[in-house]
């Protein structure tokens, strides 16, 4: 005949065995990351806001790449947006030097996931070429580098990447 305390025993042991194997994969986070008040201090360690941070690099292209990495492909078409506005050379070796291949890397990333976006950044890109092989006035250069920042930045989206907008000049 079985003990009568072996068998809460085994019930205690199989509920904090399957807490332990149990994933909370299929719970929203919202359910992890709900506050709670007038708790005890044991439960409200538990239960606590968790935060997520932002991924530290994202496949682009079948490749990682760190986020940093693509915001400043960003940045540096900002930079040349201010730059030509003074200074087309300066603004043509910050475009060509910084971000030039990085919009190819993001474009290669688009196509598998949407091709049109990749056309549109492509062809954004090839504008800036354009004017920088025989420039517009300053003005004119400055819009197509702030379209072809607003571009890049919706494109780093698709990738879950945010990044600012340029800076109004």
């Amino acid at each position: 005949m079985r003990s009568p305390r072996i068998v809460p025993a085994l019930l205690i042991a199989l509920v904090v065995l399957s807490a332990a194997c149990g994933s909370d994969d299929d719970l929203p986070d919202t359910a992890s990351s709900s506050a709670t008040t007038g708790t005890s201090a044991s439960t409200a360690a538990t239960t606590a806001p968790t935060t997520t941070t932002a991924p530290t690099a994202v496949m682009v292209a079948g490749e990682s790449v760190p986020v940093a990495r693509l915001a400043g492909y960003a940045a540096s078409i900002c930079e040349a947006a201010r730059q030509a506005a003074t200074d087309v050379g300066a603004a043509s070796k910050t475009f060509n030097g910084r971000a030039h291949d990085g919009l190819h890397l993001i474009a290669r990333g688009l196509e598998t996931v949407d091709r049109a976006a990749a056309a549109t950044l492509l062809e954004a890109k090839q504008k800036v070429e354009a004017d920088f092989s025989k420039p517009p006035p300053a003005a004119q250069l400055v819009a197509d580098l702030n379209q072809l920042g607003e571009v890049t930045r919706s494109s780093l989206a698709r990738f879950g990447v945010n990044v600012d907008a340029c800076p109004p000049a």
